[in-house]
């Protein structure tokens, strides 16, 4: 049996026993060339076609739509506020960035955002949707 820090890795040996019963051998597409739609085109963009299709979101769209919502909240806040200098709408601004920044790390090149800035959080928001 596999070993991590101590511990049993019971997925590593459930799957050896899987693979040593022959389970693999047993698949459909066990031993035959790929099809040539899955070798052509952009695989990037079909990945995420069919992850979509399956309900899955990549990470960094989960992180989008959470900047998103905290923004909202941010721009509403400060259009009841006024145009003051609120401590507690900078507070927020400071966490959503922090948010910005770990979506700009996980996302793809082309998704990145700025950092949100307080004079133009309401055109920034507008990118955001």
């Amino acid at each position: 049996m596999v070993k991590e820090q101590g511990h049993v890795n019971w997925m590593d040996q459930i799957f050896r026993d899987y693979e040593k019963d022959g389970g693999l051998k047993n698949n459909p597409g066990f031993g035959k060339p790929l099809p040539e739609s899955v070798l052509s085109g952009n695989m990037y963009d079909d990945f995420l076609s069919k992850a979509k299709d399956a309900g899955f979101l990549p990470l960094w769209i989960k992180w989008q739509k959470e900047i998103r919502q905290e923004l909202s909240e941010v721009v509403s806040l400060r259009k009841m506020n006024g145009e003051g200098d609120d401590m507690l709408l900078t507070r927020r601004i400071e966490e959503i960035n922090e948010k910005v920044r770990t979506y700009n790390a996980i996302c793809p090149p082309k998704m990145q955002r700025r950092e949100i800035e307080w004079a133009t959080i309401e055109s920034q928001f507008e990118k955001w949707k």
